[in-house]
């Protein structure tokens, strides 16, 4: 009881000080600070692509799920071939945008109707990546009270995932010897599948410091994030309290609300790290590769 009055002072000190620390940045206009949202947009890319592959990694699961009785071995490793090609061209095209943006857009030679159409879609893509990234992996699962389970599991949900690995296993040899080819790969897209959320939701927590470190100009919600994860990683034991959920929650919000509208409002800190935002796009690469050389060692 002490020790959570005494964390709570302290949280309480901190956030005040963390307050105080970022009225002081804007008076003396410390925009050295302003390069850090960058890393924000970076860690936001990253999920994006290890997501996209998730996508990609669900929308074979319905297929083999719907399919599994009509798919020939023939079919079935067409599929296979293409779970391959399919996250290579992602590959190629996160390439592309590298150097794209690097040069302001070249290879897009659009005029007119067509240009603004571009523009468009691009904006809606913007707006809908940050908006659903933060809401599927930090809002929605803060409401429901699961956002640390993907690190701090219980004996009872590891001993139900070994449980299930060894049940498909099971299975697979068993449409193996009937040569069920489809259904042998559903149960490879179901271990894949719930590795990659596994995965995703990791990172959603250990990420937790490059987004503070992003969110520096906003002192408060970095603090937040920080002590949240600490509690999170090192000390596990302790309850995490409804204030400080509802903390973590409302620090999320901002970000992306402050994130979502900066390019529109051209905010200060987005006008400077406007020439580099192109560096987003290797982030984005590297969580399009990283979830598919996971996703790849699964269903293989």
């Amino acid at each position: 009881m002490k020790k959570q009055k005494a964390f709570n002072i302290t949280y309480l000190i901190g956030l005040a000080a963390s307050f105080f620390f970022m009225i002081w940045i804007f008076i003396f206009e410390l925009y050295v600070l302003n390069y850090s949202f960058l890393v924000f947009f970076w860690v936001v890319k990253y999920l994006s692509g290890f997501g996209l592959i998730l996508s990609i990694a669900n929308g074979f699961l319905l297929l083999f799920d719907k399919f599994k009785n009509q798919l020939s071995k023939r079919g079935t490793n067409i599929l296979i071939v293409l779970q391959f090609v399919i996250p290579i061209i992602f590959v190629i095209y996160a390439i592309y945008r590298i150097f794209s943006s690097f040069y302001g857009g070249a290879g897009i030679r659009m005029v007119g109707v067509w240009a603004d159409f571009y523009v468009w879609i691009d904006d809606i893509i913007y707006i809908y990546g940050i908006s659903s990234l933060l809401i599927t992996l930090y809002i929605i699962p803060i409401i429901r009270d699961e956002f640390d389970d993907a690190v701090n599991q219980t004996r009872v949900s590891r001993f139900k995932v070994g449980a299930k690995s060894i049940g498909r296993g099971i299975k697979k040899k068993y449409f193996s010897v009937r040569k069920k080819h489809a259904k042998v790969q559903l149960q490879d897209q179901m271990t894949g599948k719930e590795v990659l959320v596994s995965w995703r939701n990791k990172f959603a927590v250990y990420l937790m410091i490059p987004i503070a470190v992003g969110s520096l100009l906003l002192m408060p919600l970095a603090f937040i994030l920080i002590v949240l994860w600490l509690k999170i990683i090192f000390f596990e034991k302790i309850d995490i309290k409804i204030h400080e959920k509802i903390a973590l929650l409302i620090s999320i919000i901002i970000l992306g609300v402050v994130a979502i509208l900066a390019p529109y409002l051209e905010l200060v800190f987005y006008a400077q790290i406007s020439n580099l935002f192109w560096t987003i796009n290797i982030f984005y690469l590297i969580g399009i590769g990283v979830a598919s050389f996971i996703y790849f060692r699964k269903i293989i």
